[in-house]
């Protein structure tokens, strides 16, 4: 059943929709009718004419002008594009202006639509009612009294909205008392979004979660969106943290992503890095994402010398010698030949990997 209590959890913070909001909604009954908006005809006169190729900026500021005028004018008019997609990103242009004004109201118009429009029209209301967070936030509190399990999609279209206006620190605070079964993925989604734009305030918030799991998932989801954007950030900031496994995975994040954007301001860190199990996982993550382009064989191989896990240090040089007898393998012999550093067996078996290179085919 969809119950559609928006407008009543409203009416103390929207003053502008306080009048007009209908003490029992009309779309509390599922056998009500979808309602439709009351318009009179939609003449080229009264609205102006828009390009299939307007960005969704200049979409949303012809809807909220329109929705000035009429709300149901404006929906009218959008359903009334000859273009199917044009017709789609104005329907949500016009009810996301129509939420930003009257929040209420426009969540409960797209809760009383039929099944294959509500979540979409939903997310357009909810968009434009996150510029007026504690009336949204009261709207998706009362639907959810009345249907916990959320079978709209409030908490999603709600959560989507909050991140992507960056009102990150409401989103959480709503998510903690949200049903269970969406909490961890929503507030991971938003701890990733957070992470990517403001990571220092959402480090901050992270240390305000109770539980233990919901903070260890969320911790990882920061460190995911802080390392695409800021990987020397996180770098930095998980250096900082005490031995354990979030340091060791936010530094892995943060070397797996700077591997890749700037691998010289990467190896300029590796070089005032001390040696140890940071230090080890960082040269191989590097190594293994990157060749003689991104760095020398032998500046490769001064880090190499450095690891400690015998192990990855192993597969590190093997890596190296690969790529140096491919460019230099008179070379690359000669460092196996001479590395003071391995012991003969070491050093045997890594002949044999040049031997196997030398003899490979080549490739043109």
């Amino acid at each position: 059943m969809v119950i559609c209590l928006a407008g009543v959890m409203a009416l103390h913070f929207v003053h502008r929709a306080s009048a007009t909001v209908p003490a029992v909604p009309q779309s509390k009954r599922a056998d009500v009718a979808p309602s439709e908006p009351a318009v009179d005809s939609v003449s080229e006169e009264q609205f102006p004419n828009v390009e299939v190729s307007a960005t969704d900026k200049e979409l949303l500021d012809v809807a909220r002008e329109l929705v000035t005028r009429s709300p149901q004018q404006a929906i009218a008019w959008a359903r009334s594009q000859s273009d199917a997609t044009l017709r789609a990103r104005l329907l949500h242009a016009v009810v996301q202006a129509w939420g930003e004004i009257q929040p209420a109201i426009a969540v409960d118009w797209a809760m009383s639509q039929n099944d294959s429009e509500r979540q979409l029209d939903l997310d357009a209301a909810l968009a434009g009612a996150v510029k007026q967070p504690e009336a949204a936030l009261a709207i998706v509190r009362g639907l959810l009294k009345y249907d916990p399990t959320d079978s709209a999609g409030s908490v999603p279209a709600f959560v989507v909205a909050l991140n992507n206006a960056g009102q990150f620190q409401i989103a959480v605070e709503f998510l903690k008392d949200a049903p269970a079964n969406a909490r961890a993925d929503w507030m991971a989604a938003t701890f990733r979004r957070w992470g990517g734009s403001q990571p220092q305030e959402a480090v901050k918030a992270l240390a305000l979660l109770e539980d233990p799991k919901l903070r260890h998932a969320a911790f990882h989801s920061l460190a995911d969106g802080w390392s695409a954007n800021d990987p020397a950030g996180l770098a930095s900031y998980a250096s900082s943290l005490p031995e354990g496994h979030d340091r060791t995975d936010a530094i892995e994040k943060a070397v797996d992503s700077w591997s890749l954007q700037d691998p010289p301001a990467l190896a300029n860190w590796l070089n005032t890095s001390p040696n140890g199990v940071d230090f080890d996982r960082a040269v191989a993550e590097l190594i293994s994402k990157t060749d003689g382009a991104n760095r020398s064989p032998e500046l490769a191989m001064a880090w190499v010398e450095r690891i400690s896990d015998p192990a990855m240090q192993s597969n590190s040089v093997a890596i190296v010698l690969k790529q140096w007898s491919r460019s230099d393998p008179a070379a690359a012999q000669n460092y196996v030949a001479n590395a003071a550093w391995m012991d003969e067996q070491s050093r045997g078996e890594f002949l044999k990997v040049l031997q196997g290179e030398a003899s490979a085919p080549k490739e043109f």
